[in-house]
């Protein structure tokens, strides 16, 4: 685990409920600041009254983190410190933001050390999906394993307006639970890894099934938008739904594409609904070739959903429009010779017409791909797509939706439940255990 290097400044009992927060865990803090440092007592580390610290010490660190007066908070920003280095922190409402205004009226919002320029409606959308997301991430983190599954059974019942039977789930979105929880596999994270599972993609069914990679960053500033083409795709490797389509370079707002992968970057994806898997990939920005299927919207996207190897239906969108918006999105779901298998989202409805909808022309190529791909996985979807007549990989999901969805057709998530058969649990506590390992183990690595 990489640390920011902080300073931290706040008071004797604000600073022990600092300490106290799991959160903690990501920070090395170099020194303490208080206006009232004489009364402020820590072994190993030097207390400082903020004005005898000097102006070049506020290079040296990733952040302050402000625990108690944020009255504070101007005394830095006169001293030049850069407002993005400035995280505020409660012990009872946990990460907190603060906003300045620009002379043309855009509101640049400051949040764990990340930067907003909130000018409009999607800005502000954004940036208050991402503020419930790192309480949420703060939350999990301090969270004992030992109640994880009840987190998950609150979630499911709220969502599902039923309860969560996890010690003999019987229906497909319930076994998903289970699955979320003991099965977070270390081969599930490799293929969740939508960078690390391109070898394993090449291995297994040739790299010619593989959208072209253009580039891998650890950092946003890092990427020579010089050397992309004038369309590309900027992904992050970690979650779902964190992608930047750019088609056309020259109108591309970097600063705002920016602003959402660093926030991408900064969240755990597991934190979300517990879906463990997600806690190994190492964040990462891939950017891929940019795919397009004649003046279509939007790339043909066949989803096989995989029991014992073996793929069983096909789901297949339509009306995605190209800037990803999903209010009109329809789902129809295929058995294996693209017939119209009858079952029906209770979020994306069917087709008028989906016996209308004709088969792609590479259809029994994918299914022997797709049964390549979930081989040896009780449950696994692999997404393929199909453009100009060539089928390129898509990715591969355990838990699709979290398993937080459900279906109009009456029978459909009992059926589906009865094809999957669940494998020998691996609990959460022996999960993170193995991920403590890692981490220390890489902590050590870097010294």
């Amino acid at each position: 685990m990489i640390r920011k290097k902080i300073l931290v400044h706040g008071t004797a009992d604000s600073l022990q409920k600092f300490f106290a927060d799991a959160v903690s865990r990501d920070y090395e803090v170099v020194a303490l600041l208080s206006d009232a440092p004489e009364k402020i007592s820590v072994a190993k580390l030097e207390v400082f009254a903020p004005k005898n610290l000097p102006a070049f010490a506020y290079k040296t660190v990733d952040a302050i983190i402000f625990t108690a007066d944020k009255s504070s908070v101007e005394f830095f920003l006169r001293r030049g410190l850069a407002p993005r280095k400035i995280i505020l922190w409660d012990a009872k409402r946990g990460w907190e933001f603060f906003s300045l205004r620009d002379a043309d009226g855009t509101q640049r919002t400051y949040f764990c050390g990340l930067e907003f320029h909130i000018r409009n409606d999607d800005d502000k959308k954004f940036f208050g999906e991402t503020h419930v997301r790192m309480q949420i991430q703060r939350q999990v983190k301090n969270l004992n394993p030992q109640f994880y599954s009840a987190v998950v059974a609150q979630g499911f019942r709220q969502r599902m307006r039923r309860p969560l039977n996890l010690t003999n789930p019987r229906t497909f979105t319930e076994k998903l639970q289970w699955i979320k929880l003991y099965d977070a596999t270390p081969i599930k994270s490799r293929l969740t890894d939508k960078y690390l599972v391109r070898r394993w993609i090449a291995d297994k069914i040739g790299a010619q099934y593989l959208i072209p990679l253009l580039g891998v960053w650890d950092d946003f500033d890092d990427i020579d938008f010089d050397d992309l083409p004038d369309q590309f795709v900027l992904k992050c490797n970690h979650g779902s739904g964190m992608n930047v389509i750019v088609r056309d370079k020259s109108t591309f707002d970097k600063r705002a594409a920016r602003e959402k992968i660093n926030a991408w970057l900064a969240f755990d994806y597991s934190a979300l609904f517990l879906e463990l898997h997600y806690t190994r990939i190492k964040r990462k920005i891939i950017a891929e070739k940019f795919m397009a299927n004649g003046d279509l919207p939007d790339i043909d996207n066949y989803k096989f959903w995989c029991f014992n190897g073996e793929p069983n239906f096909c789901g297949f969108d339509s009306g995605r429009t190209a800037d990803g918006n999903i209010n009109n999105l329809r789902i129809d779901y295929f058995d294996m010779d693209w017939q119209p298998n009858g079952f029906e989202n209770g979020a994306h409805p069917n087709s008028e017409h989906p016996e209308n909808i004709p088969q792609p022309k590479n259809f029994e190529l994918m299914k022997k791909l797709a049964a390549t791909l979930a081989e040896g996985f009780d449950f696994v979807r692999v997404d393929l797509y199909e453009v100009d007549g060539h089928v390129y990989f898509g990715e591969m999901t355990f838990t699709p939706g979290a398993g937080n969805f459900y279906y109009k057709s009456a029978g459909t998530d009992e059926y589906l439940g009865s094809l999957l058969t669940l494998p020998a649990p691996t609990p959460p506590r022996y999960t993170l255990i193995i991920l403590l390992i890692i981490a220390c183990a890489k902590n050590l690595c870097t010294r």
